[in-house]
């Protein structure tokens, strides 16, 4: 009996939460549905890195032998490397300065198409390396 009398409750709310009111006077209201317009937000665009311009080589193969004092010219300031061996892969050993005096003691070889000088700085005889000859300059 208490199981019909709840479910004569339930019944009777569904029926008053369901029932429609009275329909109010002229035109039925529309929806008006706002959506939200994305706004543009520029972003920066990434400008390309210049490549560094390396100066024009300034020396000349035919001025430079073995036994000669070279100066190391045209560099820009960005100095020159002494490698271990002549060419553009092998372990750079020193970046000397735009100046910079040696003694040639090897070369000349042709790598990487440069010619390669090897140097002996006079005052260290321990600092050896083998350079471009674009940038060395017959003392």
């Amino acid at each position: 009996m208490i199981i019909i009398a709840i479910g004569g409750v339930f019944i009777g709310m569904g029926r008053l939460f369901t029932r429609e009111g009275p329909m109010p006077a002229g035109p039925m209201p529309t929806a008006e549905l706002w959506t939200a317009t994305p706004t543009f937000t520029p972003t920066a665009t990434p400008q390309p890195t210049a490549t560094p311009i390396l100066p024009t080589p300034t020396a000349s193969t035919a001025e430079i032998g073995v036994g000669m004092r070279v100066r190391v010219s045209g560099t820009g300031g960005i100095g020159l490397s002494l490698r271990t061996d002549p060419g553009l892969n092998f372990e750079r050993v020193d970046i000397v300065a735009e100046g910079a005096t040696f003694i040639v003691a090897g070369g000349p070889t042709t790598a990487d198409e440069l010619t390669w000088w090897l140097l002996k700085d006079e005052n260290d005889p321990q600092r050896e390396g083998w350079a471009a000859a674009n940038y060395l300059q017959k003392e």
